[in-house]
């Protein structure tokens, strides 16, 4: 992974710029990457799979499921729940130390839903999940940092009255729940998004891996207690996807739809809605969606994937002409979707 130098600003603004597609891909990241990225996503198809009695111990619906398990509750579209995907979110505190399982101990009700503390599966349940998580969101930020420094770069250049060094202080200091994702295995087509519909980011700087495709019905993803062992054997993925439709797309700044494939072995970046508020849109949220498509190659396809989403302090001004603070933006984000 390379230092952030004066040409990545100008390969930052064709990636994310105003009239870019909306993605950036990051290449030479460090050599643990590959193998960190497939055990995660292969405990993704482990913890999907867990009886129901483990996944509800995981399950807060007091923190409306931005912590720990989530399946079928989030609507991202109106009073459309989205039952193809199922979610684990994590915050992600122990980036900054590693006894932190919050990002925030902030008392006010209203932001509490935000700063729930993590709830893991037992070593019993999983052995080596949390440990796989924690390692490879804490590479993820490394990179974002790395990115977030190009863009400040860049809106200092272009924003007037940007904060100097602004999204990597984000970045170090508030990255939010790392979302580790199953869509669910599927074989009826539902609509052009049916394994994840279409929204945006709600934060600053999403980073995310590319898919693993996993067969379930070729080595079912069940761990037995019996084994003693202190990880799980990561999955076979499949060499791709299994049709030409299937995987991310976004609308770019165009409102043309374009199929995204960021390689197994980089990390793609995209801008959410609080960086659009708090640029005046220099940088766009990114609409994006995940397509299911045909299932070519047969069996049980699950699509695995982690996004690390990163966001202000809660109490931070994101809209200055309203004067509204980030918590307040995220409430208007849940009532908007709710």
């Amino acid at each position: 992974m390379r230092p952030v130098k004066d040409e990545a600003v100008t390969v930052l603004e064709d990636a994310l710029g105003p009239s870019s597609l909306g993605i950036l891909i990051v290449t030479d990241l460090p050599s643990q990457f590959t193998e960190l990225r497939h055990k995660l996503l292969s405990y993704a198809s482990y913890l999907a799979n867990l009886p129901g009695e483990q996944l509800e111990i995981l399950t807060l619906p007091e923190a409306k499921y931005l912590t720990g398990w989530s399946h079928g509750k989030e609507a991202l579209k109106a009073g459309v729940y989205d039952t193809m995907k199922g979610s684990y979110y994590v915050n992600c505190g122990f980036y900054q130390d590693h006894v932190l399982q919050s990002t925030s101990d902030h008392a006010d009700d209203k932001l509490s839903l935000h700063t729930t503390p993590n709830v893991w599966p037992s070593d019993d349940v999983l052995p080596g999940f949390r440990k796989t998580f924690e390692e490879l969101c804490t590479l993820i930020i490394d990179t974002a940092v790395l990115v977030a420094r190009a863009c400040d770069r860049y809106a200092s250049a272009k924003i007037d009255g940007y904060q100097t060094g602004y999204l990597e202080r984000v970045v170090k200091t508030r990255s939010a729940p790392g979302d580790d994702e199953e869509s669910m295995p599927n074989l009826q087509l539902i609509g052009d998004d049916d394994w994840c519909t279409t929204h945006i980011d709600h934060g600053c700087l999403t980073g995310l891996t590319s898919a693993l495709y996993v067969d379930e019905s070729t080595q079912p993803p069940i761990f037995h207690r019996s084994s003693g062992s202190s990880t799980l054997p990561p999955l076979h993925a499949l060499p791709s996807a299994p049709s030409l439709s299937t995987g991310l797309y976004i609308k770019s700044r165009t409102s043309a739809v374009k199929k995204v494939d960021i390689p197994p072995s980089c990390l793609g970046f995209q801008t959410g809605e609080a960086l659009q508020l708090i640029t005046g849109g220099k940088f766009r949220a990114v609409p994006h969606f995940v397509r299911a498509g045909d299932n070519d190659h047969g069996g049980r396809i699950a699509r695995n994937t982690l996004a690390v989403f990163t966001q202000p302090n809660m109490e931070e001004i994101v809209e200055s002409e309203r004067g509204l603070t980030f918590a307040e933006f995220s409430q208007e984000v849940s009532e908007r979707y709710g």
